[in-house]
């Protein structure tokens, strides 16, 4: 018995790619926002155990908030002794390079051209807060930072010019220590949050611009003219969690270790 076999037409062959074209504009966008989502909670989760770093070594020190920075004098009478920054005496406490490194921002180098990653991932650490303090012949700060001048140590970035104990810090869950990385095209804000400055140097790369993360000086970018987006930022009691950018930048106080100076 012969049967007939009818193919595809050319009509429903095109209405099949179209239906499948339409189908892709829809999930794709959709596909995109959940792996940012998945990249997002990676470096909130990066910053909670950073965050359980900082409490031991908080723990291991008589209470004390690791330094931003601190410069060995030009004259150091101890063997041994070098500048440290405060992922370096973290790094012993996390025991994990991966954690410095969030997925949204990927690996950052130390410096424009380069091919050494920068041990702070391009978290920042809250090293001279905002307010500047007067005291005798001292440049107070109110952050967690203690900027040691080689010479004279002159300039200070702490409410009582030493470093930070817990007690010290007025409200420790609202009291920013550590930041995403801030897409504002300048190294510097891969090591140090400069809460005091342009919104751009806050964290927006989750919604936001992504890099560039190096050069000279902030350039003009939709960090500056549009920003959006926001970032995850670890706070003083070791809790973290994610706030847009327009929201944490509006909040001031929430970079003060001393609220009430």
């Amino acid at each position: 018995m012969k049967t007939n076999k009818r193919g595809f037409t050319l009509i429903e062959l095109l209405v099949v790619i179209a239906i499948i074209a339409i189908l892709a504009a829809i999930l794709f966008p959709v596909f995109a926002r959940a792996r940012e989502q998945a990249r997002k909670s990676a470096c909130l989760s990066n910053l909670k155990q950073i965050g359980l770093g900082v409490m031991m070594y908080a723990q291991d020190f008589d209470e004390t908030y690791p330094i931003a920075y601190l410069a060995a004098p030009a004259a150091d009478p101890m063997p041994g002794y070098s500048s440290s920054y405060w992922f370096n005496v973290l790094q012993p406490y996390t025991k994990n390079r991966q954690v410095w490194v969030c997925p949204t921002a990927g690996r950052i180098m130390s410096a424009a051209g380069s091919t050494l990653q920068q041990y702070s991932g391009g978290y920042g650490y809250n090293a001279c807060g905002t307010a500047t303090i007067s005291s005798t012949n001292v440049a107070l700060w109110n952050g967690f930072g203690l900027s040691v001048d080689a010479t004279n140590g002159a300039v200070r970035c702490t409410p009582n010019s030493s470093a930070v104990k817990m007690a010290e810090v007025t409200t420790a869950a609202e009291t920013i220590l550590i930041t995403d990385p801030a897409s504002n095209s300048t190294q510097y804000t891969t090591v140090y949050f400069y809460s005091a400055h342009d919104i751009s140097y806050w964290p927006q790369l989750h919604g936001g611009p992504v890099g560039p993360f190096y050069g000279n000086t902030p350039t003009t970018t939709q960090a500056y003219t549009a920003p959006s987006g926001g970032g995850n930022y670890l706070f003083a009691d070791g809790h973290a969690k994610f706030m847009e950018v327009r929201q944490a930048f509006n909040r001031k106080e929430l970079v003060k270790v001393n609220k009430n100076k």
